[in-house]
């Protein structure tokens, strides 16, 4: 999502543009209310944070004039202005919310996700990735017309993915669209909502898929179809030689992860569950389809056993290392035929 921020302070314009930026904002500053209107008749802002104090105007005017030519952006006001009547005289003029001025970063981020929240706000009702659809206003996700059975959070979330098309998303902004300030949150909730939400993909067969990016988050992307493997020798190379190369390393690799799933270390159980992820996607593209499967489920088992503790990830670890043991003896024995699947 791409916000405007219009100060012309530009150590606060700054600061606000890095916490946004922080946040997983692409975040645009202009420092005159001229600009501003300029900038908002170019791009589609899903937010606008405006100081009143403009060296060209007062901020005020500048909320007018986008109201009257037709904005629906969300607007929050900051500014020192502290008086009951400023704030009333300024949501009156076409203002969402209004910060005053000095504030603390986190009520800055807490306002801008609720403004983004705002169902008057969004751009279109039904939006959509591949074949997957979130219709905000009748509040259903659907895959080609079936409605999928999702939790409120499950829903909020798809429906941040599919806005953010293509597009990371940060672990902390989901956990703002999730949960409100008084919920408690643990150390892998994001992790158990994101599991549960590719499961019910899954199941649907949808045409879209969550990937993640360890450390950084998550994006939802159309999936790609499996070519033919008669184009998959071309241009001089042999792919299928250089996959089944990649098999073997890759074998080596579940097999240490495998080795270390005792421990029950969570860096451990990311790593193998984002092996299983890169596998399960390029074994089918390949033909090796047994490969893929058995991969897509280590894959689920370890975000499963993320989003556990206790004796309960114990008991799925145990069965995950006994999977994984599976996978390497199927791999090694696909490497022992000229041919996938034969």
């Amino acid at each position: 999502m791409r916000v405007l921020v219009v100060d012309d302070d530009k150590e606060v314009a700054h600061l606000l543009a890095r916490d946004l930026d922080s946040q997983g904002y692409t975040v645009d500053t202009v420092g005159l209310a001229q600009h501003a209107l300029a900038a908002a008749g170019d791009t589609d802002y899903a937010l606008m944070v405006v100081d009143l104090g403009l060296p060209d105007g007062d901020g005020l005017d500048l909320v007018r004039q986008l109201r009257q030519n037709g904005s629906h952006t969300p607007i929050l006001v900051v500014t020192a202005r502290r008086r009951v009547e400023d704030r009333v005289v300024g949501l009156a003029t076409g203002a969402d919310d209004y910060l005053v001025k000095p504030f603390a970063l986190p009520e800055l981020r807490a306002r801008v996700t609720a403004l983004l929240r705002r169902p008057a706000h969004l751009h279109r009702a039904a939006i959509g990735v591949a074949d997957v659809v979130v219709d905000r206003d009748a509040l259903d996700a659907s895959v080609r017309g079936h409605s999928l059975d999702l939790t409120r959070k499950q829903f909020v979330l798809l429906e941040l993915l599919v806005r953010r098309k293509g597009q990371l998303t940060p672990k902390r902004m989901i956990e703002e669209a999730l949960y409100g300030f008084d919920d408690t949150v643990s150390s892998n909730a994001i992790e158990a909502q994101i599991y549960k939400l590719r499961v019910a993909l899954r199941a649907a067969k949808a045409h879209a898929i969550i990937e993640t990016r360890r450390g950084i988050g998550y994006r939802l992307v159309e999936s790609d179809g499996a070519p033919s493997r008669s184009s998959m020798a071309t241009g001089g190379f042999d792919a299928d030689a250089d996959f089944r190369a990649r098999l073997s390393a890759d074998r080596r690799g579940f097999t240490e992860l495998g080795e270390g799933l005792a421990q029950g270390a969570e860096d451990a159980i990311a790593a193998l569950a984002a092996l299983a992820h890169r596998l399960a996607g390029a074994a089918g593209t390949f033909g090796y389809g047994a490969i893929g499967e058995a991969a897509r489920g280590i894959e689920e088992e370890a975000e499963s056993a993320l989003a556990l503790s206790g004796a309960a990830r114990e008991r799925t670890l145990g069965a995950l290392g006994i999977h994984v043991d599976g996978l390497c003896r199927l791999i090694g024995e696909t490497l022992a035929r000229p041919h996938p699947d034969a």
